[in-house]
């Protein structure tokens, strides 16, 4: 029954994993797949509080459920409520004194901390996971797309911490560019990348390991890396003419190659295509990139459209916050701007500085 609950999700017949869920529960009450499914359909339904309920019986009963206490830390920040994850996480830290060596911990703690904006914490707390047969694989995918700074939101700079030599970022925004980070940044991504071809993953990342390679091609800059990483791209497009990881790496590519019409029209792409909780973060991603090029060409209700579409998902993200403000400010209407602007999460004070 379980299983059969799986593949609806696969196939996107919602109403009927709701179903399959709900009848197994009626018949194993404490079936945790079930009632993690379940709550995830809440969540795609965008019915929060319901989903929030489930994933809270779930901790009530087991608060080291670390697949629950994940999946709830993706849906509090889905939310705008962030805030509620530490309370969850101390939890699950007080019925085992070694709780802290857990991998699965770790990577609840890396998650919270990535995405409140604690670069230096997530990288921390991800490196504990990495070495796990469970959690290591998703802890360096995590990793990898940190340090080749594909977050727009993550703009602090750890040089004072103690974690400096395991991360250095250096972030400018340019009309050309989606990233730029150094060159020990893209080394360690690149040894990560072969750390985490030795997992055995599920078949549905196996694209996504391929786009992370082409993405530590682009961040080389050079142009024999960049032609190879275009080349990845046109490759899985072949086999999936919308999987949208690879049309954004292509509009990334493309403005690498300040070929700008080139980029806009692979985003639209992107714009058009329906939404998707699985590819929440690239849908957002490519959402902002076709955003700040509208707000280039002065097209701010275009921009403020898709900056909607961001929040309507993620009432957490901050660079569409920011852009919000940004078009506001153009406008000329300060106040509104300034509105916008306090709405951006600022850098969460975690443990990683402790």
């Amino acid at each position: 029954m379980f299983e059969l609950a799986v593949l609806w999700r696969k196939k996107h017949f919602h109403a009927q994993c709701e179903l399959q869920c709900a009848s197994l529960l009626r018949i194993n009450a404490s079936h945790n797949g079930a009632a993690m499914l379940l709550a995830e359909m809440f969540f795609q339904k965008q019915n929060y509080e319901a989903a929030i309920t489930k994933f809270y019986k779930l901790l009530e009963k087991k608060p080291n459920n670390y697949l629950a206490l994940s999946n709830m830390i993706k849906l509090f920040r889905r939310a705008g409520r962030l805030c509620d994850v530490p309370c969850f996480i101390e939890r699950a830290e007080r019925p085992n004194a070694r709780a802290l060596s857990h991998p699965g911990l770790n990577f609840c703690l890396g998650l919270h901390c990535r995405y409140s904006n604690d670069m230096v914490g997530a990288i921390k707390f991800f490196n504990l996971a990495r070495r796990d047969g469970k959690w290591g694989f998703l802890a360096i995918i995590n990793m990898i797309e940190l340090y080749l700074n594909l977050d727009d939101e993550l703009r602090q700079k750890p040089e004072s911490s103690g974690y400096w030599h395991l991360y250095k970022y250096s972030i400018r925004w340019d009309d050309s560019a989606t990233f730029e980070c150094s060159l020990e940044s893209v080394a360690i991504a690149a040894q990560l990348l072969k750390e985490l071809k030795a997992f055995v993953v599920p078949d549905d990342y196996s694209l996504k390991i391929q786009v992370l390679e082409a993405y530590i091609f682009l961040a080389s800059r050079s142009r024999g890396k960049i032609d190879a990483a275009m080349q990845i791209f046109i490759d899985i497009l072949e086999k999936e003419k919308d999987y949208l990881p690879a049309l954004l790496g292509m509009s990334t590519a493309f403005m690498l190659e300040k070929s700008m019409t080139k980029a806009r029209n692979a985003l639209k792409r992107i714009a058009k295509i329906t939404y998707s909780h699985e590819l929440a973060e690239e849908f957002e991603r490519g959402y902002l990139l076709l955003a700040d090029i509208y707000i280039q060409k002065s097209k701010f209700d275009l921009s403020e459209e898709l900056c909607g579409r961001c929040l309507k998902y993620n009432l957490s993200c901050g660079r569409a916050w920011e852009t919000m403000g940004i078009i506001r400010e153009m406008e000329a209407s300060y106040k509104d701007a300034a509105d916008m602007y306090e709405r951006v999460e600022p850098v969460s004070e975690t443990r990683s500085s402790s």
